[in-house]
């Protein structure tokens, strides 16, 4: 992965935000953008990835969104 994990979740974030996904949904479509990118990861592992940075990628998301 060349972009950081902040980076790659946010942008998720920010396109599940621009089809009006909920917050559940955000982070499920981050999850397979994670699991897409590295096929080395494992469903759970990519999970606590989401959980322990979704509100530092959702801020990022905001950014992105602002720009």
């Amino acid at each position: 992965m060349n972009s950081s994990l902040i980076e790659i979740i946010g942008s998720a974030i920010a396109a599940a935000r621009q089809e009006g996904l909920d917050d559940d949904e955000e982070r499920h479509a981050a999850r397979a953008v994670l699991l897409a990118l590295d096929p080395s990861l494992t469903p759970g592992i990519a999970r606590i990835l989401v959980e322990q940075l979704y509100a530092s990628g959702a801020a990022d998301a905001d950014t992105q969104h602002a720009a």
